[in-house]
């Protein structure tokens, strides 16, 4: 059945590209444009689709290698501008920001992101605005964040304990990971950790893991129908089964959270001025919906959770960053040193200690410049014709920006693929500038950087402090890491 699926998608894909071809491809590839950038040779409807191979952020380096630091695709029908340098980043968010703050609509995308409501994905304009004036304030405001440390602090020790249940024993860090995070975002959103189990490796946390995992995974590959919109109905019918599958179930999850939560407000006996720290993220907005009811509507609200919850950039930054320390025994006792020096080993490490451990931030630095987990920051899209690096670039062009190239270049970073976290040193109290943007730049930038940073700062550093590592045997190229407690801290794990 799957085969006949295929053929037919293949015969749908080339009759109405032939068909379609004057109508579509030909008349934008013929608008007259003077001084686009340089682009490779391209073959008629698929344009440069044929030179994208696996990974992407490779193959896109080597078409910069041979045309410059700032060129130009065509992707079917979509026009693509991939640049890789400092000085054509800075003036894409800074000269052209407002330009390039739109995202463009991308079929297979927008299937799960609550019809372009969410902060991700939602174009440039007053909805946008609402929502990230919101997400500044209530969730990742400076303030907000001191008054979630304690969530934080609670979920790194609870990761510690059942660690130190677990000694010696081998567990999978990824996974150990995702169940930090998704608790930690969890209690923000809803008030109440997701996984409850005492083990890690139980069978009921596994499937539940699976299960919660799979909903709120990154958005799919792009589909045929992002580049040639004449193809979406094909897409619709053939394609997009299990994507719908996941919608509803990530609907479903999101709803039950917004509906109990507004169960338990009706029902409560707390005054609504009480204490803020006593509010999560959905009480916060059922309040608000009480009052704007026309804006913060059930859509909006899980468009917001679906922001905290899906993604597992953390989790994946974290898994690196053990990885890269593993392998290089004397930045994880430089690390380990000086939290020794600045928290001691009579206390676990929390929020208040991260600012006296500058090591610390510069793994995680290193380990977000050297690591794969942010190869390509989210596409833009430009709203009218702008100039980057001297060359005319179209109005709706897409923007890629290579952060690996980027992160990786022999111009900037000094032997750029070797582990070294205190090249970050020598900026201290400087901005880096345009070299480094983990988190984006420029209006669509990540908003929730600080509270990444600081989750992840907290959780390494407990790590680094309480056990000694021990790599175990790669399982399915999942990494394995045996977690042995510390003499030194074995009285403090015991009284956790």
């Amino acid at each position: 059945m799957e085969i006949m699926q295929a053929l037919l998608y293949v015969v749908f894909l080339y009759s109405f590209s032939l068909f379609f071809y004057k109508l579509i491809i030909f008349p934008s590839s013929r608008v007259q444009h003077k001084n686009l950038p340089p682009s490779p040779p391209r073959i008629p409807i698929l344009g440069h689709l044929h030179l994208l191979k696996k990974p992407l952020h490779h193959a896109l380096h080597n078409l910069s290698n041979k045309y410059g630091s700032v060129f130009f695709l065509w992707l079917g029908w979509r026009p693509v501008l991939v640049i890789s340098t400092p000085s054509a980043i800075e003036e894409c968010f800074t000269k052209n920001d407002i330009i390039f703050a739109n995202r463009p609509s991308l079929p297979s995308i927008m299937r799960l992101e609550n019809d372009s409501r969410s902060l991700v994905m939602a174009p440039y304009g007053t909805h946008w605005r609402n929502l990230r004036r919101f997400a500044a304030i209530e969730i990742f405001s400076s303030v907000r964040i001191q008054m979630t440390s304690r969530i934080r602090a609670d979920e790194v020790r609870f990761l510690a304990k059942k660690l130190f249940a677990m000694r010696n024993r081998k567990v999978e860090v990824n996974s150990m990971f995702f169940f930090l995070t998704f608790n930690i975002m969890m209690k923000m959103v809803s008030g109440r950790r997701y996984f409850e189990g005492d083990e890690l490796d139980s069978e009921k946390e596994r499937n539940e893991f699976n299960d919660i995992r799979e909903i709120f995974s990154v958005p799919p590959s792009l589909a045929a129908g992002d580049f040639f919109p004449f193809l979406n109905f094909v897409s619709s019918l053939m394609g997009n089964a299990k994507i719908k599958r996941l919608h509803k179930k990530r609907d479903e999850f999101m709803q039950n959270l917004i509906d109990t939560q507004r169960r338990k407000k009706r029902s409560s006996s707390v005054p609504e001025e009480g204490d803020e720290k006593t509010k999560n993220i959905i009480h916060v907005m059922l309040s608000l919906q009480e009052s704007e009811p026309e804006f913060y509507t059930d859509g909006v609200i899980k468009a917001i959770i679906q922001v905290m919850l899906v993604g597992e950039l953390s989790a994946t930054t974290l898994e690196a960053a053990v990885s890269f320390l593993i392998s290089h025994p004397n930045e994880f006792n430089k690390a380990r040193d000086e939290i020794d020096s600045n928290v001691g080993q009579f206390r676990l490490m929390d929020d208040g200690d991260l600012s006296r451990c500058k090591y610390l931030r510069c793994i995680i630095n290193e380990t977000l410049r050297l690591g794969p987990t942010i190869p390509l920051i989210p596409i833009h899209e430009s709203s009218r014709e702008c100039v980057v690096g001297g060359f005319n670039v179209p109005c709706g062009t897409t923007l890629i920006v290579n952060t690996w190239a980027l992160h990786n270049d022999p111009s900037l970073w000094a032997d750029p693929t070797i582990f070294k976290p205190e090249r970050f040193d020598s900026v201290e109290g400087e901005r880096v500038g345009f070299k480094f943007v983990p988190f984006g730049s420029g209006r669509r930038a990540c908003p929730g950087e600080s509270l990444a940073i600081r989750l992840m700062a907290l959780a390494l550093g407990t790590l680094i402090q309480c056990f000694d590592w021990e790599k175990g045997e790669e399982k399915e190229k999942l990494l394995q890491v045996v977690f042995r407690p510390r003499k030194a801290l074995m009285d403090t794990l015991f009284d956790l």
